[in-house]
Parts: C-alpha cells; sequence; structure tokens
C-alpha cells in the first residue's frame, strides 16, 4: 500500500508532492522544498538472521559501529517482496519488519518521505510522523545509529567536554542522551554515567535518577550495575545509607582513625572490615572504602 493510503488508514494529517524524479536525496529534497536532513529514507537490512527496516535521514548513512558490524543489506528483488516496492521508492510504513529510526529524524518540524513512486512524496509534520509510527502494526526503536560528522562533535564540545570526551559520547550513539541530561546536570558528571553504561555494554536507563542520587563515581558505578543486572534501581531507604554507617564506624573507632591520619594505611582495612560487618557485608567495597578515605 503506498504511503499516502496507508497514512489516511492512519488518521494522520499529510500533504502530497508532486515533482520530476530524483536519484539522489539532495536533488528530491529541493525540489520538494525541504532539507535533506528532513528526508526520511528507509532501508531494509538484515543481522544475525533477523530483518530490520531502518530510517534515516537523507543526509546520513546507517553506522555500523552503533548498529552493529554485522549487518548486511537485503538484496534489492528481496527487499521488494517485503515491501512491494522497487529501491528509491519503499516508504516508512511500507513492511510490518521491526523499524529502528535515528533520532534525528525528530528534530525537525516537517518530515518527508516518498509516496512508494519517484515523483510523489508526502510532508508531514514530525509529530504526524510519530503518531503514523506508534499507529502502526510494528515495533519501533529510535535511537542514533547514524555514522558521525565532526559537526555532532562540535555540537556536545559546546556543552562543556572536550574533544576526545565529545567523540567519545558520540561514537558510542549517546549524543541526545547527554544532550537531554545536560539540562539538570554537570557534564563531568554525565560523562561518567556514560561511561559507565558503556563498560557495562548497556544501553543507559534511569540516567536521570541515578545522577540525581549517586554520592561520588563509586556509587554511580554501583547503581549502575543495579540498574543493569535488575533493571530497576531500589529505593533509596533499601539501598541504605552507607555514609550514615561510616561516620557511626569512625566515631566508633577514634584509634583506628587516628593511626589511618598518622600514615599507617592498613588500618583502613580494619574500618572497612566494620563497615561490612555493620551493613552484614552488603555495602559496596570499593565505595566504602572511597568514603572513608573521604572522611578521614
Amino acid at each position: 500500500m503506498k504511503a499516502d493510503k496507508r497514512l489516511e488508514k492512519l488518521e494522520v494529517d499529510f500533504e502530497v508532492v508532486s515533482h520530476e524524479p530524483a536519484k539522489k536525496c539532495s536533488e528530491t529534497a529541493k525540489r520538494r522544498g525541504v532539507d535533506t536532513s528532513q528526508i526520511v529514507k528507509s532501508l531494509i537490512i538484515e543481522s544475525e538472521g533477523e530483518k530490520f527496516h531502518v530510517c534515516l535521514p537523507g543526509d546520513r548513512e546507517l553506522s555500523e559501529g552503533k548498529f552493529g558490524s554485522e549487518y548486511r543489506m537485503v538484496p534489492p528483488e528481496e527487499a521488494e517482496n517485503i515491501t512491494g516496492f522497487e529501491p528509491g521508492t519503499v516508504h516508512p510504513f511500507s513492511s510490518d519488519l521491526r523499524h529502528f529510526v535515528d533520532e534525528r529524524v525528530f528534530e525537525h518540524e516537517n518530515v518527508s518521505h516518498t509516496v512508494g513512486s519517484p515523483e510523489k512524496g508526502v510532508i508531514t509534520a514530525v509529530e504526524e510522523f510519530r503518531q503514523a509510527l506508534e499507529k502502526s502494526n510494528f515495533d519501533f526503536e529510535v535511537s542514533d545509529i547514524v555514522v558521525s560528522t565532526q559537526e555532532d562533535i562540535n555540537e556536545i564540545m559546546n556543552l562543556g567536554l572536550g574533544e576526545s570526551e565529545a567523540k567519545f559520547v558520540v561514537e558510542n550513539g549517546f549524543r541526545n542522551t547527554f544532550k537531554n541530561l545536560k539540562c539538570n546536570f554537570d557534564s563531568s558528571r554525565i560523562l561518567d554515567l556514560l561511561k559507565a553504561f558503556d563498560r557495562n555494554n548497556a544501553s543507559v536507563q534511569l540516567g536521570e535518577e541515578i545522577l540525581e542520587r549517586a554520592e561520588n563515581q563509586t556509587h554511580l558505578q554501583k547503581l549502575v550495575e543495579e540498574v543493569v543486572k535488575t533493571g530497576e534501581l531500589l529505593d533509596k531507604d533499601e539501598e541504605g545509607d552507607l555514609e550514615e554507617v561510616i561516620s557511626q564506624v569512625l566515631s566508633d573507632n577514634t584509634d583506628a582513625v587516628e593511626d589511618l591520619k598518622n600514615g599507617k594505611d592498613s588500618t583502613i582495612n580494619y574500618l572497612l572490615g566494620q563497615v561490612m560487618q555493620e551493613t552484614n557485608g552488603k555495602a559496596d567495597a570499593g565505595e566504602a572504602r572511597e568514603l572513608i578515605i573521604e572522611e578521614v
């Protein structure tokens, strides 16, 4: 079914535009009166035996590093069998495959994609496009899946990171997450969070809550590991107030504290043992050690 008919069934607003056929996205965009980045192009790909429908801005290419290095483009004939459309005329609603949509698609007021023929396209408000995706009979995921550019890196550098740090954020698909968190948190704290998730090979979840709760870098790492393992954060009361326990242990062991202040480094192991005893072994040893050093 062509896109205009599908959008009518989905009850979203759109405009059909007619133009001369074009081979390049940039030429198509010019004839529709939009920017190339507003064009939504569709690719049918296969990865680990599963086929996906990928939607990208017209000026970007799919990133192997972000999406995965094992994918391949589905041959044109096979793609046509899946979608019913020839290469270059596949529209976002032409398959019920799981969709991956690059987050940049939603950064414009309007987007445009083919109707299903080279001489016609549709233009729709981006929120209408999102509604159409939500009403469709396929699952879709919005994430950063395109090849990064220096412009992307500069954008994050302007938010308070050095070039190498900004490159890490962008090339690991954390660009939009960083931008959203930057509204409320310090750049270096956000970077710590993103690196912790990257080390655990997991997508960022509950990032804002973790940053609000984390007392230090070690605690942040612990919270990330908890989310990765269980999918959620423990209630703060359930997690326990480690700082309170440490303060009490230091207050009850003044001689050991003085020894530690005077350079007897081995004393920290005794204090750490007392903390572990008070918490029934539930405290994170690395975090507890760091807090003891900070307190002393």
